[in-house]
């Protein structure tokens, strides 16, 4: 029997970890396991808070090596930032705790509450936002980074029909949301609605309803007067809201409409993205681990051979080297494979660009005054 030294225990070791690189376990996951909460009982309408969500930051880098490394595509980043906005919408509106939810085209703080957003990541496989929300005081309730991995049944024929992929971070975003709303109580909620009002009044006459309220150090508005009943300017501005919630009315079913027509492409392009953005980071993973055990097993081998007292120990540093090299090799050959990968995203990438864009000129090109 030919017995090794203590100091060449790494050697089996390493072979057997370069046996192991080749299983990948992935973890099943259980679409839509974060349910959002729904109200019980009907809520009255004067306790219901409205909320608009501005359409998201896209995040896009101004750099082209930028976005190619991230794999990050303008157009479809673009009306993934009207996408996603409005599926929280639609999250939020099924709940039944808030009042009127739309989707604006940009922040003006003077609706209950007010959601602002930013993609940090999004590739079929993982989706990650940060989300920012306050109310019409200027009180936090939310500044946090919610992300959701997509679980592989989402892309299948098993679930209903147009389950999003990720409806888990939004069921998470809205529980949150109700968490701050929970802390409000009748009083508190009617001032957040009158504070909002007065903003949109001063906002339409600053010099009329400049003194109602007063704004501190840290940004939060408290109500300082209120105007006197049946002030006719308030009761003027009391009508233009209600054409102006009309008019965002209006816009809010565009981007409805926007979202509807760019439903089917976009589903298909994260089903194909999910497995091209699976299978390009097990394989770098794999690339990775065999190159590192790889050029162990070359270091571990010619010390053995260098140290070898006999011809086994001697044998058994070459198998080493031999073996290590072999590791090395098969890491260039999986990240070769890796490569093609990515190039695929990008062509997918590229086709969505062309199925998008048309719809997001038709969006962006609206004029309203």
């Amino acid at each position: 029997m030919i017995v090794i030294g203590r100091r060449f225990w790494v050697l089996p070791l390493i072979a057997s970890l370069m046996v192991s690189t080749g299983c990948v376990q992935r973890t099943v996951k259980k679409v839509n396991s974060v349910p959002a909460a729904h109200a019980e009982q009907e809520i009255a309408s004067t306790q219901l808070l409205d909320i608009a969500i501005t359409a998201f930051d896209p995040n896009i880098p101004d750099g082209i090596k930028e976005r190619e490394e991230q794999r990050i595509f303008p157009v479809v980043r673009e009306a993934e930032a009207q996408f996603i906005p409005y599926q929280l919408r639609d999250t939020l509106e099924g709940t039944g705790y808030w009042g009127a939810v739309r989707v604006v085209p940009y922040h003006t703080g003077t609706t209950d509450v007010n959601v602002t957003g930013r993609i940090l990541a999004s590739d079929g496989e993982v989706l990650s936002i940060n989300v920012q929300a306050r109310d019409a005081t200027g009180r936090l309730w939310l500044n946090k980074n919610y992300e959701e991995s997509a679980a592989e049944l989402a892309y299948t024929e098993k679930l209903p029909e147009r389950v999003d992929p990720f409806q888990d971070l939004y069921n998470r975003v809205a529980n949150d949301l109700l968490l701050e709303r929970r802390k409000l109580d009748a009083t508190a909620t009617r001032r957040v609605q009158q504070i909002a009002d007065l903003r949109f009044a001063r906002d339409l006459s600053p010099e009329r309803f400049a003194g109602y309220l007063k704004q501190d150090k840290s940004g939060r508005y408290r109500i300082a007067r209120l105007p006197p009943q049946g002030d006719p300017i308030l009761q003027k501005v009391d009508a233009i809201r209600e054409r102006d919630d009309l008019l965002i009315d209006t816009l809010d079913q565009h981007y409805g409409a926007f979202k509807q027509g760019m439903n089917t492409p976009y589903f298909e392009w994260r089903k194909a993205s999910y497995t091209e953005a699976v299978s390009l980071r097990e394989l770098k993973q794999s690339a990775l681990l065999r190159k590192a055990l790889g050029a162990a097993a070359i270091v571990g081998g010619i010390v053995v051979a260098s140290k070898a007292g006999n011809s086994a120990e001697s044998i058994a540093g070459q198998a080493g080297v031999i073996g290590g090299i072999y590791a090395v090799k098969s890491g260039f050959d999986k990240g070769k494979e890796a490569e093609i990968h990515a190039e695929a995203l990008k062509e997918l990438g590229a086709s969505l660009e062309a199925d998008l864009e048309p719809q997001t000129v038709e969006l962006e090109g609206k004029t309203v005054t």
